[in-house]
């Protein structure tokens, strides 16, 4: 299993993705408690806090080192603010895919930041990486990630009825996918 590099130097039209940083883990989790709903549709089982954060972020290297996971922040052309997360996992190699996975902070959404942080990170997964697949799963009724993926060319491929238990209940996984051209 190959590691994971951090990609260096990933913007394009005033977004960026750099490494998570430790100063990072406050805005993290108060996007949580800006948005009740954020854990839920993204498939959490619980809300972060900051202290969780931290640990999340510590164990980045490891996991980066042992191919599985890529977590990046969202930021702008300074680098500095924290506006949200897109992350590569559920990578298997042999079959050349992954998953990527992506959440704003309230106040950067709806201004066309998610769909180029994704993007970028996409891209990058085709090109550095050699993948041939990435997938995005979400909930059928999350029409704003639905949205945001077909609108960078994934196609919808069906729902998976019952998939996950999140949060104690049973609900149906939306699968999206958009192969390497």
């Amino acid at each position: 299993m190959p590691s994971l590099p951090v990609p260096e130097g990933l913007s394009r039209d005033g977004v960026a993705l750099r490494r998570l940083r430790a100063r990072d883990a406050g805005a993290f989790a108060q996007a949580f408690r800006e948005d009740p709903e954020l854990g839920i549709v993204i498939g959490a089982e619980e809300d972060p806090t900051e202290n969780g954060v931290r640990r999340f972020i510590a164990r980045q290297p490891g996991l980066r080192a042992r191919g599985e996971f890529l977590g990046l922040a969202v930021t702008d052309e300074t680098k500095r603010p924290f506006l949200g997360h897109v992350m590569l996992h559920t990578l298997a190699w042999r079959h050349k895919r992954a998953e990527v996975g992506y959440w704003l902070v309230p106040a950067a959404r709806g201004h066309g930041v998610g769909g180029k942080a994704v993007s970028l990170l996409v891209d990058w997964a085709f090109e550095q990486l050699e993948l041939e697949r990435i997938e995005i799963t979400t909930t059928p009724d999350n029409g704003a990630a639905r949205a945001l993926a077909t609108s960078l060319g994934f196609v919808e491929e069906g729902v998976m009825i019952g998939r996950n238990l999140e949060r104690g209940r049973r609900v149906d996984v939306m699968l999206l996918a958009r192969l390497r051209k």
